[in-house]
């Protein structure tokens, strides 16, 4: 028998917040619980007929500890759930209105905010983590039509900078690496590595369509060793 990939991933390993829930006690403090598994919806999403089907998983999946629907608040497993995800919105016998809902989670996951204490995974802000998966599809979301690019276009703020070699002036450092995403604006406040300082950052010059490399000019960090990823400050700062 076939293993299944959605129900194979552990999500109970994965951190989670416990959501609070109303206790019908009298008194004692508030309780809370660990909303359930995406298994069952994301499966329910892939295979949907109708668009009933597909409602009905995306109300599901709203209630996982991937995100809450209501709290509009985003969850660390987000990242395990969102190459599934993808997979469904690029399946070419999905149903159009499943490839919708399929496309407006992964936009919650990168316009939600996550939960205090749960804002990472593997030291990555939650939005850029998945904004990373997004980019790695973005020849086939682009075939999506306008869901797809606008996916896209959500993912570009969330960029990622690599240094391959930097060099230190008087009162800056100079840096040259990959940029993926959209060119900060000058004067952007960038994390400098995982949980690192923070830095402003303006483009030197940008990406063109022949190379991913780019030069930025970083003002208040002393250094950065090749192989430092610089995101948006803005990213790791959200907090629901």
């Amino acid at each position: 028998m076939p293993i299944d990939p959605i129900a194979a991933v552990d999500w109970a390993a994965i951190p989670a917040p416990e959501v609070p829930t109303t206790s019908w006690a009298a008194a004692g403090p508030p309780r809370g619980r660990r909303l359930p598994d995406p298994v069952a919806p994301l499966r329910a999403l892939a295979a949907a007929r109708t668009r009933t089907q597909a409602a009905d998983a995306l109300t599901r999946l709203e209630n996982t500890c991937v995100l809450h629907g209501h709290m509009r608040a985003v969850f660390p497993p987000a990242v395990a759930a969102a190459p599934f995800l993808l997979e469904t919105a690029q399946a070419p016998d999905t149903l159009p209105a499943a490839r919708d809902a399929a496309l407006e989670v992964l936009g919650a996951f990168l316009t939600w905010d996550p939960v205090a204490g749960f804002t990472r995974v593997g030291g990555t802000p939650l939005c850029c983590a998945v904004a990373d998966l997004v980019r790695a599809r973005g020849d086939h979301l682009r075939a999506l039509g306008a869901g797809g690019r606008e996916l896209l276009e959500e993912a570009a703020a969330h960029w990622r900078f690599e240094v391959a070699e930097s060099f230190a002036e008087p009162d800056r450092l100079i840096a040259f690496g990959p940029l993926a995403g959209a060119p900060p604006a000058a004067g952007t406040r960038a994390e400098v590595g995982s949980e690192g300082p923070v830095c402003a950052v303006t483009v030197e010059y940008p990406p063109t369509e022949e190379s991913a490399d780019a030069c930025l000019r970083l003002v208040g960090v002393a250094e950065a060793p090749p192989g430092t990823v610089l995101r948006p400050a803005e990213c790791a700062e959200r907090v629901h």
